[in-house]
């Protein structure tokens, strides 16, 4: 680690270059199909016009695919056209890619059959004839762990700001190795179906900022980006708030009209000085309607209490003279049957009465032992307990003579009590009416006030005249996540300016770029969130098709930055025939030059190309491809995916 806890970059340049590709038609073959040696520096692997020929179709592309593929690229294993190809081969379909490759200074031998991924075989000391026989020990695990370990574990940033995915070695590779199905369209744009970035939208530009040493801590830039979501989210949620008010107030509305059996378009308020109808003054009619009905309601039922009571009072006397006679006609009853148990219950009623005097009576509410129908009751009770003797000696004909003038009195009593609990009977039933009356007249009134109090209070949200809790706290975390939000910003401008000579640095090199290049004298890089789809610029702009060229040459500046110890890029840069139609010949070769001058052999940059190039730079040129010849395709056969690309 270095002063700043930031791990020591590799002093190894480049830390990452592919010395050898060899193609093969088995893993039992003794000799390559093909074998293309490569240097650090600028490599150029060439396909110049012919006879009829535009130099297309003979295999650049899918040298750069299968050079990915050695690299660990996971697209090629998920499927892709030459690989299909490849496998309906006869020829070919047993086939595999070797080569061997430089990581932080140490050595690999990598093979990997295009058909099995079981068999992906790689080591630190065979050569590709032993690894393909099986006879060396298979290191591809570590293979892949070094190229974690040197590109992705050394960065001091392992996760992308904003979605907290891991970086993976992918990523990287395909930033520095772009897919010429991409079609040059947009700086991060570098395989055309995508990198399996989680936040497509700023990863990619997060990323390049990590591997060019200019972002040493996420942390701000994820609070940043977590408090503009949250002012985000609050934002909608106040607007939500803000609009919920008339919808409710509409739906408010609608209810009350309903309600009072009204238009719907009828206004709330009175409006103007012409009086017309309106759900206030109706409403106001209508609760005067019901406060008058509750009370007509309370008044007949005060009456009916009244006229209860009165009832009451006369019948609980004649009740409880029915009573005594009821009970000595059972004792004489039982006496005649010689039910001797039946006639002690019954002689121990006044006993029974008088261990409950100090109750109330249900007739007049009072206490029991000072009701005079109960005493009297008692006394006529124990009267007859007190003549026991004598009923026993009467006869049996004697005693059911004694019973005619008692039942007599009781069929008088009972017919004189059944019109009193006929009337009281029909005055609970009014009474239990009258109460539902007014359960549904105070609901009704309650409802209607409730409805003008709702519109009202919603109403005064929507003209903003004051605001609900929610509203309140929405807004008041609305105001607190700006002010982080705005903190954080000045805080990472604070950082962005601790790094601002890395920026520097990078922007110098767009400079040296762009005026190596005919007709351009001004180059560029800026990061900022404004020029987040546009970061590398050239100037004076002479046409659109010059954003190719901005894109190469924004590769390019990074590659030639990578030399610098702040830096993690890989120093490894692949092209795939870079359009160079919609550019001049003269500014693709001083691009070139340019890189082959400033880089020397301290990174790799590998470029292929349809266009002979001129003399100067044909010292770079590592394999020539050509159609003038089936032994000069790269498979030594033509395969469909040639042909699609020489349309």
């Amino acid at each position: 680690m270095n002063a700043v806890g930031m791990p020591e970059p590799f002093a190894t340049k480049p830390r990452l270059w592919v010395e050898t590709l060899w193609l093969l038609e088995s893993l039992t073959a003794d000799e390559p199909l093909r074998e293309i040696s490569l240097r650090r520096g600028l490599n150029l692997i060439v396909s110049p016009p012919g006879k009829g020929s535009s130099g297309h179709g003979v295999g650049k592309t899918a040298f750069c695919q299968l050079l990915r593929f050695a690299l660990d690229d996971p697209l090629w294993s998920e499927g892709s056209a030459l690989r299909d190809e490849l496998l309906q081969s006869e020829d070919l379909k047993e086939g595999a890619v070797a080569a061997r490759v430089h990581i932080g200074g140490e050595v690999w031998t990598v093979l990997k059959p295009w058909r099995h991924q079981k068999m992906y075989r790689a080591s630190r000391h065979a050569d590709w004839r032993q690894l393909a026989a099986g006879n060396a020990e298979n290191e591809y695990h570590a293979y892949q762990n070094a190229l974690r370990q040197h590109f992705v574990e050394t960065l001091p940033v392992q996760e992308l700001p904003g979605s907290g995915q891991p970086i993976e070695w992918h990523h990287i590779l395909a930033w520095c190795s772009r897919d010429q199905n991409a079609r040059y369209q947009h700086y991060f744009q570098w395989r055309a179906e995508g990198v399996r970035f989680s936040l497509p939208a700023k990863s990619p530009l997060a990323l390049i900022q990590i591997v060019l040493g200019m972002l040493h801590d996420a942390t701000t830039l994820r609070d940043l980006d977590s408090a503009a979501k949250a002012v985000e989210t609050h934002k909608a949620r106040l607007e939500q708030l803000r609009e919920e008010p008339t919808r409710l107030l509409n739906h408010v509305r609608r209810q009350l009209a309903n309600r009072l059996e009204a238009p719907i378009n009828t206004p709330f308020r009175q409006e103007g000085l012409i009086e017309h109808p309106n759900l206030i003054g109706i409403a106001r009619q209508r609760h005067e309607a019901y406060q008058q009905e509750l009370l007509t309601i309370e008044e007949e039922r005060k009456a009916l209490a009244h006229e209860r009571m009165h009832l009451l009072e006369k019948l609980a006397p004649l009740k409880s003279r029915l009573g005594v006679i009821v009970n000595e006609i059972a004792q004489m009853e039982a006496l005649i049957a010689g039910d001797t148990e039946r006639l002690e219950t019954l002689q121990n009623e006044a006993a029974s009465l008088q261990k409950n005097l100090s109750k109330h009576c249900d007739a007049g509410n009072r206490l029991l032992g000072e009701c005079h129908y109960v005493t009297q009751r008692i006394e006529l009770v124990q009267i007859d307990r007190k003549q026991r003797t004598l009923l026993h000696q009467q006869t049996k004909e004697s005693l059911e003579r004694s019973l005619i003038p008692l039942r007599r009195r009781r069929d008088e009593l009972s017919n004189e009590i059944a019109p009193l609990d006929k009337a009281l009977a029909h005055i609970d039933e009014r009474s239990a009416e009258m109460d539902q009356r007014y359960a549904q007249a105070l609901s009704a009134d309650q409802l209607l006030t409730e409805a003008i109090e709702s519109y009202e209070y919603y109403e005064s949200l929507a003209s903003g005249k004051s605001q609900s809790t929610e509203m309140v706290a929405v807004q008041r975390n609305l105001e607190a996540d700006r002010h982080r939000r705005d903190e954080l910003k000045l805080q990472l401008e604070k950082q962005r300016q601790m790094v601002a000579g890395r920026r520097q640095a990078i922007s110098d090199a767009m400079m040296a770029v762009a005026r190596s290049l005919p007709s351009f004298t001004w180059g560029v890089f800026n990061d900022q969130e404004e020029h987040r789809n546009h970061p590398f610029r050239m100037g004076p702009r002479h046409s659109t098709t010059y954003k190719v060229l901005e894109i190469l040459a924004g590769d390019v500046a990074c590659l030639l930055d990578s030399t610098q110890e702040q830096s993690f890029h890989p120093g490894f840069l692949l092209h795939d025939s870079p359009r160079e139609a919609e550019m001049s010949e003269n500014i693709l070769w001083a691009l070139l030059e340019h890189v082959a001058k400033e880089g020397g052999d301290s990174l790799q940059y590998i470029v292929t190309t349809s266009t002979e190039p001129p003399e100067s730079l044909q010292i770079y040129e590592r394999h020539r491809l050509s159609t003038n010849g089936v032994d000069e395709l790269l498979f030594r056969k033509r395969l469909g995916v040639e042909q699609a690309a020489m349309a």
